[in-house]
């Protein structure tokens, strides 16, 4: 395994060596607050590579904040404060051993560059990623970076969603997409962790914000496709760094990843129809 890291490590060196001056502005390389980091690519997990090939403990050195799944796409991610939890699909949430392998995943080490601000009375999640991008907007009107957003407080209603581990052959995400378990909470505390990618990054990742919540209680959470705010403190950070890391195996090889899979990724995005 240590072995398949490193040639990882190398090929991700060597094959992206121009990604960070492409995306990085006068911040220095070396401010890790100003970075995302990011495990394959979005269009390889929507075709199912699922097989984890980034151990936890390798990703919590890249970040203390993020969002993303787990080996066998067991499960949804929530990063917070440099620990990870794993939403099961029976609706439970469990911490997460450092060796437990991941196949996509996004974290950076959280650091608001905007001021911070409350939110009050906030109905559903298109409208809190509109005033998201709002904020976004009004302060450094930029949209080609990225962005970290975490809103912690309370909440009137959430919904959530996860799915099952899943078995080889690995059917598409949008089919596994029907097999989601989705879970509805009235009045709770928790924290939203949301990051947003520009448009240019399409395939991979996702444009626009990706949000998963996590109850103050660590009971509760998962891939947030509802959301009512009482009141909450938002923290908002850019990010200027882009840092992919890309699976060595055969099968990430053998695959085009080069089709527009916009409409499975919107699919994947909402609710169960």
């Amino acid at each position: 395994m240590h072995q398949t890291i490193r040639r990882m490590r190398s090929f991700a060196l060597v094959g992206l060596l121009l990604l960070p001056l492409l995306f990085t502005g006068c911040r220095s390389l070396d401010t890790q607050s100003g970075r995302l980091s990011q495990v394959s690519l979005l269009n390889a997990l929507l075709l199912g590579e699922y097989d984890g090939f980034v151990s936890v403990q390798e990703l919590k050195t890249m970040g203390d904040t993020g969002i993303g799944t787990f080996d066998t796409l067991d499960g949804e991610m929530i990063m917070l404060d440099t620990a990870v939890y794993q939403a099961k699909a029976d609706g439970t949430v469990v911490p997460v051993a450092d060796s437990m392998l991941v196949p996509f995943a996004m974290t950076t080490h959280y650091s608001p560059t905007i001021d911070e601000r409350k939110v009050s009375s906030l109905e559903g999640i298109e409208t809190l990623k509109t005033y998201l991008d709002e904020v976004i907007g009004a302060t450094t009107n930029d949209f080609n970076r990225f962005y970290a957003a975490k809103l912690t407080g309370s909440f009137t209603h959430v919904r959530v969603r996860s799915v099952p581990a899943q078995e080889k052959p690995y059917q598409r995400l949008s089919v596994i997409a029907a097999q989601q378990k989705e879970y509805v909470y009235e009045n709770l505390e928790g924290t939203i962790v949301a990051l947003r990618c520009p448009p240019y990054v399409e395939g991979i990742n996702m444009s626009g914000w990706h949000l998963h919540f996590l109850s103050s209680d660590r009971s509760k959470g998962g891939h947030l496709l509802e959301v009512d705010i009482e009141e909450a403190l938002l923290g908002l950070g850019d990010m200027r760094t882009f840092h992919l890391i890309l699976p060595d195996s055969e099968s990430f090889a053998s695959l085009d990843i080069t089709h527009d899979l916009s409409r499975e990724t919107q699919a994947i995005e909402g609710m169960r129809k």
